[in-house]
This record gives structure tokens, sequence and C-alpha cells, in this order.
């Protein structure tokens, strides 16, 4: 499917690790940038460029997770490393005014701050075969849900960390699901 080229408009991926949530914008022509401590960029440093169109936000998990809980409670100064990211993210989408702005993590704690998630998802419902209940936050147009059912074949063992998706290929679950990421692109352009 060919796109637009947008070289204009300006993706930022808060914490992006791979790029993976925003690979479609930059397939289409988009100017994404990646701000991960992986690619030597730390959130809480980055001061975003004017005319930013769009935001994408996945701060660590970490400490929100619920899945976290079996391996025993957070301590404060794990839940404030935690939310000084989830911070960072928040203060560079209120200075930015993006059109659109996502912030994404798994189930679990991070309510607690944000309140009640504007949209829940898990990777299977956009193609993908494993369970993970995902939340977001933000202001964006919900992407089209695929399926409502869990579908043959679906991996429901996400504690392993991975699943066959529907190319047949292993999936990690810690990387946005290629099939939401897409479906997420096309409600928000």
């Amino acid at each position: 499917m060919k796109y637009q080229i947008y070289a204009d408009r300006i993706i930022l991926d808060l914490c992006g690790g791979t790029g993976a949530w925003s690979l479609p914008y930059k397939e289409a022509g988009y100017d994404v940038r990646n701000i991960d401590i992986l690619n030597g960029q730390d959130v809480r440093l980055y001061t975003p460029p004017k005319n930013v169109y769009g935001i994408l936000a996945a701060p660590p998990c970490t400490w929100f997770c619920r899945m976290r809980m079996c391996r025993g409670r957070p301590t404060d100064e794990q839940f404030l490393e935690g939310l000084s990211i989830v911070d960072a993210c928040l203060r560079i989408i209120i200075i930015s005014k993006p059109e659109f702005w996502a912030l994404e993590n798994p189930q679990g704690y991070l309510k607690i701050w944000l309140g009640e998630p504007v949209f829940k998802f898990h990777p299977y419902q956009f193609g993908d075969l494993w369970t993970k209940r995902t939340w977001l936050w933000g202001n964006f147009n919900k992407p089209v849900v695929a399926l409502h059912g869990y579908p043959e074949g679906i991996y429901i063992d996400h504690h392993k960390g991975k699943g066959k998706g529907l190319s047949g290929k292993d999936s990690n679950n810690a990387i946005t699901p290629a099939g939401f990421a897409r479906a997420f692109f096309e409600a928000n352009r």
C-alpha cells in the first residue's frame, strides 16, 4: 500500500525502543524521532522540536505492570523512578500540543496516576496471536478492532514473553504488535 509522503510531520516515539509502534509512520515518510535511552536519549532530558504532529509514548512498564506483582510489590523509590519517565512523556506532550498523542502501558498500576484508559486491547484483536491486556491514554482516534473473540491458535500464555503471530514468526510481547501499530496509524494519520 502506498502512502502520501508526510516529511513535514514530526512523530515523536518516546521510549520507542525498537520503533515498532512508529514504523508505519516512518514507512509512510513521516519525520519519526525515536527518543529512547537505548539510543542514548533520556526522555527526561529531551526538549521537543516545534511543530510536533503526533506523539507515541511507551514508558517502561517495569514498575506498573500487574504481572510484576508475582515478583513482589515495587518500592516507593521504584514507583517514583517509573513515574519520572511517565512525567517526562506527559511534559513533552503538554509542551508540544500535538494533533494526537497516546501513552501505552500494559494493564496495571499506571491507572492510579492517569485514571481510566481511553482504549483497551489485546494484540490478537489486531492479528497478532497472543494476549496481553494493553491500555492507552491520550487524545487519538481509536484504531478499528479486527477480531472480537479469541481466534484459533492463539497463544494465551504471555507470561513467557513470546508467541506466534499471524506470520508464524516468534513475537516478543514487549514490542508493540505490528497489527496494532498498523491499525493505530490508519486511524491517526
